[in-house]
């Protein structure tokens, strides 16, 4: 039974740690997340600097594995005898014994880049009568060759573990009383838990391998490979900056945050590849015409009816309405200038054969054509970019916007350049 893993760091994780050690712990965590991703886990979260260097929780069955890895970054070789593989192992025990209950669900990871070096007897060591075993002790514990190596290997280990627990503690008797509770298949089945793993990638091979598992996910979701390095650097800051929170679940990084990066690149990538580059242009278009839609009609047809403009004005305002609800301006700046273009050619032809004087019918019938001439190229447009109004209603709603604002007139008044 798992006793609370998730809710104290009890233990001390060395936080004095060499600079090269915590980055080592940053690349790890974000690898077993992305070799999560690829192996398609769906409940699996890392963190680091919480109970050890990293740890991960797998929740995907009935039954939660919980995997603790200690990093070593080293340029000399271990021995049982370094300080850095006795404090590893009492990090180990006390998850295991303390934390977990001496649970089998717990996998106890050590991993580095450096090698294997043969005891001297120095130490423990230098009080025992008998021979050391040919092997390195640490190649024994690997080959699970027991009854050669824990002869040593606990002698070693327990005088490290309770001097340790004495510097921290006012009561040493408690694990005093927990190491005579332990037999030799106890220790056996402790030391089972532990995969050694030395002769690893250091730092800098665990980033490469990183940034080819991202190339790969990249291929995998459609994301361009342009955003590799954003990704690596977006999953590194993400695992660094938690381990400041406090609470566990503020720290954790989940596997669906990391997959949640490459969907969100997928979609910002299919609103650019179909955003219309055209809203470039619509901020370039200049013109001095400050009249609005009834002063522009009544100017070329002074008899137009009262009421039919103020129903071309309420078309135009519920028009912008609409449009200011669109979550992308550069949609409408783009959608407006399509229309604007398309109507500006045929209004010009219309100037010129009526010479600034329209009729109400002419002028209506302008509207539709317009209407019409704009609605098609908007079907048009839609099959390559993103358009945002694809109703008639819209278009000619635009049209009347165009001709509220500076853009369109039925006289050679306005000056545009557009």
């Amino acid at each position: 039974m798992i006793n609370n893993l998730l809710k104290t760091d009890r233990i001390d994780t060395d936080a004095d740690a060499s600079l090269k050690g915590l980055e080592l712990q940053k690349l790890r965590a974000v690898e077993r997340l992305l070799t999560a991703l690829i192996d398609g886990k769906k409940a699996l979260f890392c963190t680091i600097e919480h109970i050890d260097d990293v740890l991960e929780v797998d929740v995907s069955s009935e039954k939660a594995e919980y995997t603790t890895e200690q990093n070593k970054s080293y340029e000399s070789a271990f021995s049982m005898n370094s300080q850095e593989i006795k404090n590893s192992l009492r990090i180990f025990f006390d998850n295991w014994y303390g934390i977990v209950e001496s649970s089998e669900s717990i996998k106890l990871v050590f991993y580095t880049n450096t090698s294997i070096a043969k005891e001297n007897k120095v130490g423990v060591l230098k009080g025992m009568k008998e021979e050391l075993p040919e092997k390195p002790l640490l190649e024994l514990l690997i080959e699970k060759n027991y009854d050669k190596a824990l002869p040593f290997v606990l002698p070693i280990f327990k005088n490290y573990y309770l001097e340790q627990h004495k510097k921290h503690t006012q009561d040493i008797t408690v694990y005093e009383q927990l190491w005579d509770s332990m037999d030799m298949e106890k220790w056996k089945k402790f030391f089972d838990l532990i995969e050694w793993n030395f002769g690893q990638r250091n730092e800098h091979h665990v980033r490469k391998s990183i940034f080819d598992i991202v190339i790969k996910l990249c291929n995998q979701y459609g994301v361009e490979i342009k955003f590799v390095d954003k990704i690596v650097a977006q999953l590194i800051d993400m695992v660094a900056s938690r381990t400041f929170e406090k609470d566990f679940l503020s720290r954790i990084v989940h596997v669906g945050e990391v997959k949640a990066i490459f969907l969100e690149l997928v979609q910002d990538a299919k609103v650019v590849e179909k955003l219309d580059p055209a809203h470039l242009k619509w901020d370039t278009i200049q013109c001095d015409d400050v009249r609005d839609i009834n002063d522009k009609i009544l100017y070329v047809c002074p008899t137009y009816e009262k009421d039919r403009l103020e129903d071309l004005e309420e078309e135009y305002i519920d028009g912008s309405f609409e449009q200011s609800q669109c979550s992308d301006i550069r949609e409408v700046k783009a959608y407006n200038y399509r229309i604007y273009r398309v109507c500006k050619n045929i209004v010009r032809q219309a100037i010129r054969e009526k010479k600034d004087s329209f009729t109400q019918e002419e002028i209506n019938s302008t509207i539709e054509m317009l209407t019409d001439e704009a609605e098609k190229l908007v079907i048009d447009k839609s099959k390559t970019y993103k358009v945002p109004f694809m109703d008639r209603d819209m278009v000619r709603k635009t049209i009347l916007i165009l001709f509220q604002e500076c853009y369109l007139a039925l006289d050679e008044r306005s000056v545009i350049n557009g």
